[in-house]
Parts: structure tokens; sequence; C-alpha cells
């Protein structure tokens, strides 16, 4: 299910000139933004707030990640997360008249109980699906630019917070400008559950379709998903090129324990010289462990049968084989020799699993789907569906947009829901790790309060994944993190 974001014009009102004249003013008194570095920085010593009331010249409207940022209301951004998380908000701008080339910088840290610095503000305008800003620098720091007008312009937030920043409300502003003047600020106050939010129990690995697997623009590229919380990406290579494309990895910091995807795909079959020249690659790179895939989406006999041929080879080097699959009937040859299988998500067996069904094979599993073609199909399926499927993780297709450079491609409202995904599956994870710390302890005191958490979590995952709404998972959430602060406490 696709939800597109829609901006609508707003309702505000304002004389034209009255906004005129106050701009004339703020425009001829207004100090220079200060600038910050793009680099997510430790926390500091806190500091009083110049956070303002809210804006005086602009119409600012706040609204909700992933639903329609409303006409009308509060201007106040609100964002709450845990330490080591990242979490969006969005608001749209407009103003009576055109201004043309409207820089929106971080005008101030957020301040409270300690400190987050500015730079861990990332400010972005929406464009379609498309996230679009400027590449901070330390002389640069601005986040987006727009030609604002009585139109709204809508704009993303992504609020970072370093592991070690302490718990509690803090309060900061993003400035307007233009001319290299402060025309008006925008309150933001994030609120720190005190609590760890842990790492997602779910793989999660990229594939992406691109001929730029040795490129510096790959390697950035790379980078994003890193950031967005995948582990793996994707290799589309020949034993020639194998060795650039896995240092493309290293470069981006994916050399962890999940183990990176050799993705084959093709129908040549390789001989015992070419998976030993791969091998030796790894080696030389430091990677741990290659999956082998064989004929991507084998359909027909002649496909099938050079996928057959392909696994003998990987098995007789004694490497993994695996198949991304979309056709079951083309699946079932095969199944008896796999090591894994990355099913397509509309598959029956996957559909089946996601509804309720507990018949798992005993093979590494994970599913598939078109990365690029709808943003709340990223969120439920790297989220919730994935967890109620009881899969191994998921690995996404992502087709480069066209011309355009990928670091860039992976700016966008996709790769954000792909992280908010990620995010519920840590909320259900972390949950999960508390309460198993409290089952431990065996006590018939701590039962009810265990079975209301479970009967909870077991409701939720049983409502129809298209009857779930960002307000659902909104709630949803905090719900987790309301169980996980508590079954913490009982296990002291």
């Amino acid at each position: 299910m696709s939800r597109r974001i829609q901006l609508r014009p707003s309702k505000y009102k304002i004389p034209v000139i009255s906004l005129t004249v106050v701009l004339a003013a703020i425009l001829a008194f207004g100090g220079v933004a200060q600038c910050a570095a793009k680099k997510p920085a430790t926390t500091k010593p806190a500091a009083k707030s110049s956070a303002p009331s809210g804006p005086k010249v602009l119409t600012v409207v706040a609204g909700q990640p992933f639903e329609t940022v409303p006409s009308s209301g509060s201007s106040k951004l609100l964002v709450t997360l845990c330490a080591e998380e990242t979490a969006p908000a969005t608001f749209s701008v407009s103003y009576g008249k055109s201004i043309p080339g409207v820089g929106v910088v971080e005008a101030t840290d957020l301040i409270g109980p300690s400190r987050i610095v500015r730079a861990n503000v990332m400010i972005r305008r929406v464009d379609g699906d498309n996230l679009i800003g400027s590449a901070y620098t330390p002389d640069a720091p601005v986040g987006a630019v727009a030609d604002l007008s009585p139109t709204p312009v809508q704009f993303w937030v992504d609020v970072t917070v370093p592991k070690d920043t302490k718990p509690g409300t803090y309060k900061g502003s993003i400035s307007f400008t233009s001319q290299n003047k402060t025309i008006d600020s925008l309150p933001i106050e994030v609120n720190i559950r005190p609590m760890r939010l842990v790492g997602s129990s779910k793989q999660y690995i990229l594939c992406p379709k691109t001929d730029q697997e040795s490129s510096e623009a790959f390697t950035r590229f790379l980078m994003e998903f890193d950031k967005i919380g995948f582990r793996s990406v994707a290799i589309d290579s020949d034993p020639a090129s194998v060795t650039a494309a896995l240092n493309a990895r290293v470069s981006a910091g994916l050399t962890g324990q999940t183990p990176l995807v050799y993705y084959a795909g093709k129908p040549d079959v390789p001989t015992m010289e070419d998976v030993k020249a791969i091998e030796n690659a790894k080696v030389a790179s430091g990677m741990q462990r290659l999956l082998y895939f064989c004929v991507a989406n084998p359909i027909g006999e002649d496909q099938v049968r050079a996928a057959l041929d392909q696994i003998n080879i990987f098995h007789r080097n004694r490497v993994t084989a695996v198949a991304t699959v979309y056709d079951d009937n083309s699946l079932q040859p095969l199944l008896p020799l796999l090591d894994g299988v990355n099913y397509h998500i509309s598959m029956p067996y996957v559909q089946a699993l996601i509804n309720g069904g507990t018949n798992r094979t005993n093979k590494w599993e994970w599913y598939w789907w078109d990365a690029r073609k709808s943003v709340w199909d990223n969120r439920i399926n790297s989220g919730i569906a994935l967890w109620r499927s009881g899969l191994y993780g998921c690995m996404p297709m992502w087709e480069l947009s066209d011309g355009a450079d990928p670091a860039q491609s992976a700016s966008s409202m996709f790769s954000e829901a792909l992280r908010e995904g990620i995010n519920d599956t840590r909320y259900i994870t972390t949950y999960m790790k508390a309460l198993r710390e409290l089952k431990d302890k065996k006590r018939e005191k701590d039962k009810d309060y265990i079975a209301a958490t479970e009967t909870y979590l077991a409701g939720f995952m049983s409502k129809p994944l298209d009857q779930v709404t960002p307000a659902d998972l909104r709630a949803f959430r905090s719900k987790m993190a309301e169980y996980n602060m508590k079954l913490t406490a009982m296990a002291l």
C-alpha cells in the first residue's frame, strides 16, 4: 500500500503588506546564522537554550512523518526517540509572497540534561519522493534551500542522538535565512527516552542494481545505507571485478559479522577457478563470509538447469548456495540443494508466514521486494511484516535513479521508510531482551505483567497490515518502550 505525501495550501491568510514590513526589518537587523559541521558529535556541557516561542513571519505547520502535513496547526516540532536512534520530523513553510532562495540552517544546539550539537539535526526539502539538501561543510552548513511562496514547501528533519546522551527533554530552534540574514526561527523539542535501544535481531541486506560498484560515489551510497541500519550489501560482479567491489564495501565499513553477498544472478556457470578467485578476494579484503547466489529468478527449464549447475559448483567449493526466486514452480527443483532462499514477498509461503503460519523450513530465509516502488511498503516490509514472518531477514532490491549520483539516490522517502521499519524491529528486539531477562528470574509475582505485555504484542501483530497506520506504529513504539522500561526495572 503506497501512501504518497501530498502538500496542501495553508489556510493562514496573512496580509502581504504587514509581512513585507516585518521581513524588511528582520533582514536589516537579523544576524547571520552560525555554521556547523555535518559529522555527528558527542555530548557537551549543557547551556541555556535560546529556543524561540514560534515563527513570527513565516507560516510553519508541523506534521507527522509519512503523513500529509496539515494545512494548519502547531508549528512546534516534537521528536521522541532513544539514544543511538535517528528519528524524523516534518513541517511545511509558506509566506504571503514569493521569497527566492531561503536557506534553512541549524541555528542552535539542542539543550537539555546535556547537549545535542546542531550537526546532528539534518534538514532537507521534500521533492516528491526525494529529499534535497545541500552538502554540509564547515563553511556552508545549509541543510536545504527553497523558494517560498503562498504554496507550502515541505521539509524533512532527521534528529540523530549519540549513544551517551542523557535522557530528558532538549530544546533548540531551526533558523530560516535569506540573503545571509535570519528572517525567522522554528522551535524544536526532542524527548529522549530513558532506555537503550539495541540493534535489530533481523538481518538487512540491500541488493542494489548498479554498474558503479567500485566508484567513490557508490561507496558514499553504501555509507548512507550503513547509517540507515543495513549491515550488508549485495555484489553483482564477475570474478575479474569482485576485488574492487569488495574493497568499496570495506571502505563503507560494511565488514561486520553479517555475511556479505556475492550476487551472481547470471546464467553463466562459474568454473572452479572463478570461485577460488572470488574466495581469494574475500580473504584479501578481510570479509568473513560470502553467500553465492545462482541465477536470479530462474524461469524455464534452461535457467533452472543453469542454476542447478551453479549450485553444484558452489558446493564443490564448500561455499553457501542461495537463490533469489519469484516463481514457486522454478524453486521446487532447486530447494533440496539450496542452503538458503530469498523469496519474493508475494509468494504464498511468505504470505502464509506473515499471516500467522508457522511451517518454516530449516534453511536460511529472507524475502525481497522492489524498494523503489512504495514508501509505505518499505516501512511495513522492513518492520512488522518481517517480524511476523519469522524469517531471518530481508533483501530489498534498490534500483538507482537514472542519471543520479548513487549517494543522492539514497536520499529519499524510500530509504527513510526502510530505516523506520528497521527501528520498529529494534523496539521489539529491545522489549524481547527485557522480557527474557525478567522471565529468567522465574518469579510468580511477575507473571501477570509479563502476560499483559505478550498479549498486547500478539494483538498488534495479528492486526491486518492494510489497517496499520503511521499513528498505530507511533503508539506501538511508545508501548514497547513503556513495557521495556518497566520490565527492566522489575528485573533489578
